[in-house]
């Protein structure tokens, strides 16, 4: 084995907490151990729906101050509304990543919806500009 200091997060399903943060009270989070073992410069995390979230039920507009967001969807769906590329659903598979300031509103999940999302840096401010309109949209 290397005697070299190397620094190594190990994040299991089995061992894992979940916790309630952010703008979306119907989404956990659980933390993979990234951050600790980068000082902070990228951040890892899985978000999961524990609820359905349904267009018109407050989809606040926000950016994220940040310089690297990737968001990669494990299960379920999202209906989201990113500038520049419009609304648009991401499913399991689907992947987006963005640098910079985007204007975005993500305004529909389902019940199993869960992601993986990747931030430069770790802990980054969140701006919420407008409570969005109504968003009534046919179902998904």
């Amino acid at each position: 084995m290397s005697s070299k200091n190397i620094k190594v997060a190990l994040s299991r399903a089995s061992d894992s907490a979940w916790e309630k943060r952010g703008l979306r009270g119907f989404l956990e989070y659980r933390d993979l151990g990234t951050s600790k073992i980068t000082e902070g410069r990228f951040g890892a995390t899985i978000a999961r729906a524990f609820a359905a979230h349904r267009a018109g039920e407050d989809a606040p507009t926000h950016t994220h101050t940040l310089g690297f967001h990737l968001i990669f969807v494990l299960k379920g769906w999202l209906r989201t509304e990113f500038e520049g590329l419009g609304e648009i659903i991401l499913r399991a598979g689907d992947c987006i990543s963005y640098e910079g300031e985007v204007l975005q509103a993500h305004t529909e999940y389902s019940s199993d919806y869960e992601v993986l999302q990747v931030t430069m840096p770790a802990d980054f401010p969140t701006t919420q500009i407008r409570a969005k309109p109504d968003n009534t949209v046919p179902g998904a």
